[in-house]
């Protein structure tokens, strides 16, 4: 099943698993990842496609609303901040996946 298309703004809560009780705030779609903000921890998640999609078909993350603008433009901003803090640092080689058995902390 095709996922829906996301528009930046997009909240999802997530109801299990160890990220529960974040929202994710999306951000954009690259290659085959959709990037989110995740609120409050203020870290960048990137889910793959069919994780994404596993996770709203399972009940794992529910759509909440799209947040205002001005919202938007702040999460956008903090999302960038911290691609360039990372971008500084070696990367970790563990994917951000929704239903990992292990948080992961750069």
């Amino acid at each position: 099943m095709k996922s829906k298309e996301l528009v930046k703004g997009d909240i999802y809560a997530v109801e299990t698993g160890v990220y529960a009780g974040e929202m994710l705030v999306f951000i954009k779609s690259i290659d085959s990842s959709h990037c989110f903000l995740a609120v409050p921890t203020m870290e960048n998640r990137d889910v793959p496609f069919e994780s994404f999609d596993t996770a709203r078909n399972s009940d794992i993350i529910r759509y909440v609303e799209r947040a205002p603008t001005y919202v938007v433009g702040v999460s956008v901003a903090q999302y960038e901040k911290n691609e360039n803090i990372n971008n500084r640092r070696e990367q970790s080689s563990t994917s951000h996946v929704l239903d990992s058995e292990e948080s992961i902390e750069a």
